[in-house]
């Protein structure tokens, strides 16, 4: 049992990491269908997501997890007018699963830009079909690119993993963390963002809170990470996000106008929740931040 605050946020972060059975089920898995797919003809695959960002929460009991892997069919060094077209690929990637006694029991189902298909114990698989650009281009750089909206668009998935892992580093730790605390908090007030929308927002904004603790020489905490998070997170939530030097689409490209408007909202009334809880004693706030973040965070103090 928590008798801190600083205790309660410490067990919570705990709780949020894969338990060993869920980690266990991901890497079995995830190798699994890697293999199967690399035997079938010359495919490359990788993990991406949350998984290679290592910013993936233990879901909640009855909850889904996803598994994000990169089926690369090819290298090519040329772009040409008539070649594999993104709803070929998918095809192409959709029947080589179909094809597959064991994964066409699974009942897999084809939605751009992914062919995802459903284990028993709630791992669900979303294979995402790709080809490597490595050639010279003035207009496309090289890399990854998968199907987007009836065209090719680029992925920088290694790049925005390793910018993530860096800017952890920075901040002494504390982002990774805070990025899985804040899903938790998406689950129950704002389940309409895209969790990779909110990742690409928190590595934004918690470096700059952090250099400005430390310039104050205020000890860093969650609490204060994530009040921070939302009294700057809603005025700058109808910006562009996309990590710093990433090739890939912004994070918010799904997100329409509207979305933003009612994240906007959203954001903003949980700022204010936390203007009143930091003053609190920590006998206090602990069950105040249960009833904001809900399970897994301690119920009492």
């Amino acid at each position: 049992m928590a008798t801190t605050l600083r205790e309660a946020f410490e067990t919570f972060k705990s709780r949020l990491e894969l338990s060993d059975s869920f980690q266990a089920a991901v890497t079995t898995h995830h190798n699994a269908i890697r293999k199967r797919l690399e035997s079938k003809r010359n495919i490359r695959t990788k993990l991406i997501g949350s998984l290679q960002r290592q910013t993936k929460i233990q879901p909640l009991e009855g909850g889904e997890l996803d598994i994000d892997i990169l089926v690369i069919f090819n290298d090519f060094d040329e772009w040409v007018s008539d070649g594999v077209s993104p709803a070929t690929a998918l095809r192409a990637l959709g029947d080589i699963v179909e094809g597959d006694e064991t994964y066409r029991k699974l009942e897999p189902e084809t939605d751009s830009p992914t062919v995802g298909f459903e284990y028993k114990d709630e791992i669900r698989i979303e294979l995402v079909p790709s080809y490597n650009f490595v050639g010279d281009s003035t207009s496309r750089p090289k890399g990854y690119y998968i199907p987007g909206d009836n065209k090719w668009v680029l992925a920088d998935y290694d790049y925005d993993a390793e910018y993530i892992s860096k800017a952890n580093t920075y901040c002494d730790k504390y982002l990774i963390p805070t990025i899985k605390m804040l899903k938790a908090a998406k689950r129950k007030f704002f389940p309409g963002m895209h969790s990779y929308h909110l990742e690409t927002l928190v590595t934004l904004i918690i470096p700059s809170i952090i250099r400005n603790l430390k310039s104050e020489v205020v000890p860093v905490s969650f609490p204060l990470l994530i009040c921070g998070f939302f009294e700057i997170a809603q005025n700058k939530i109808r910006e562009e996000a996309r990590i710093p030097g990433s090739k890939s689409t912004p994070a918010d490209e799904g997100a329409s106008l509207v979305d933003k408007i009612g994240f906007t909202s959203i954001f903003k009334k949980i700022s204010e929740v936390c203007k009143k809880l930091l003053p609190l004693s920590d006998d206090e706030a602990i069950p105040v931040w249960r009833e904001l973040i809900g399970p897994p965070f301690p119920a009492e103090g």
